[in-house]
């Protein structure tokens, strides 16, 4: 992925405003900053995780050129989907744990399909076909077959 001229230019200027010492480049408390700058918000892990991948000298902190990387690789996440955190979002607000314990009751399911929703789909069937043991309760990897049906 590609950041067009202008993200460039966005990018260098909150570089150079937070390259206090003008030294060429950022340690990962200086990144922080310019990434909240630029209106992310990373956690500590993925700041230490965005400078081992584009640390090329592994100096512990990162010129402009691996600044753009990690900007690029920020951008290619915030563009994928997160199918895993989708599928758990809607585990719990159909009665799962987000821990992907717990279970959705058949019941629960149909309601939403088709009284929430108004789909049309055979929605018993589908849940016949991942119920694997016949419960009634859809577990979580069920329900997860059952979402990519």
């Amino acid at each position: 992925m590609v950041l067009t001229q202008e993200e460039i230019d966005q990018c260098r200027e909150a570089f150079l405003a937070f390259d206090k010492d003008r030294s060429g480049t950022i340690d990962v408390w200086e990144l922080r900053q310019v990434l909240e700058a630029m209106g992310k918000c990373p956690t500590e892990e993925e700041l230490f995780q965005m400078v081992s991948e584009v640390d090329d000298n592994m100096s512990g902190a990162i010129d402009f050129g691996e600044f753009l990387k990690v900007v690029e690789l920020q951008k290619q996440k915030s563009e994928q989907p997160d199918d895993e955190n989708d599928l758990i979002d809607a585990f719990v607000a159909c009665g799962g744990s987000a821990d992907k314990t717990g279970h959705v009751k058949r019941d629960t399911l149909v309601k939403i399909i088709k009284h929430d929703f108004g789909l049309t789909i055979d929605i018993e069937d589908l849940i016949n076909k991942v119920d694997s043991d016949g419960s009634g309760e859809i577990e979580f990897e069920e329900f997860k077959i059952l979402l990519s049906s």
